[in-house]
């Protein structure tokens, strides 16, 4: 049995708004771009193409899988070399991750007063400041060599940036991908 074509409709609209709100979600470290995959395959599954213009073939899903692959590499990589670049000492690292973290939980609940972006541009500014803060602390209190503090929170800091963007590029990616494939240009 056929499903009637409103029903694609729906089930592709709903299906980018909550893949949307799952990569707005990856700026609080959801795993987004993972939920988009998984809510894809089973669109996919229950609602298979039922002309060139409706529906999500497996093949989208399959794109939609590798480009996740590339943003969680592009973040481990990014992640990996901090602690390669410039000596930083690694439980410096595991002092600037409990800093993120800190400064992410004090940003998300310290808003700041700014229409629409306030709560996101908080997040990111107390994650940051905690990615800093913990990494100069762990330089302080672990490092033999002198200098390494402004080091590693710039070593910190740009890694961390890096990783978390190419995670984001990669989710908004992937939902222009799903979404060139829901809703095809028909000329």
């Amino acid at each position: 049995m056929t499903q009637p074509d409103w029903i694609y409709y729906a089930a592709g609209i709903g299906l980018i708004v909550v893949s949307v709100a799952a990569w707005i979600g990856s700026f609080y470290r959801f795993p987004g771009n993972w939920v988009i995959v998984v809510l894809s395959a089973i669109s996919a599954y229950f609602l298979p193409e039922k002309n060139e213009l409706l529906g999500l073939s497996w093949v989208t899903v399959g794109i939609l899988a590798g480009v996740a692959v590339v943003g969680e590499l592009v973040e481990y990589f990014a992640g990996r070399s901090s602690g390669h670049t410039g000596g930083v000492h690694r439980r410096s690292l595991v002092v600037a991750m409990i800093g993120g973290i800190s400064g992410a939980l004090v940003g998300s609940v310290l808003t700041l007063p700014i229409p629409l972006v306030g709560a996101s541009l908080s997040l990111l500014v107390g994650t940051l400041a905690g990615v800093a803060a913990g990494a100069y602390l762990g330089e302080v209190l672990y490092s033999t060599r002198q200098g390494l503090g402004r080091l590693s929170i710039h070593t910190s800091l740009v890694t961390r940036l890096l990783g978390t963007v190419g995670k984001l590029v990669a989710g908004l990616t992937m939902v222009a991908i799903l979404t060139a494939d829901l809703f095809p240009s028909k000329g």
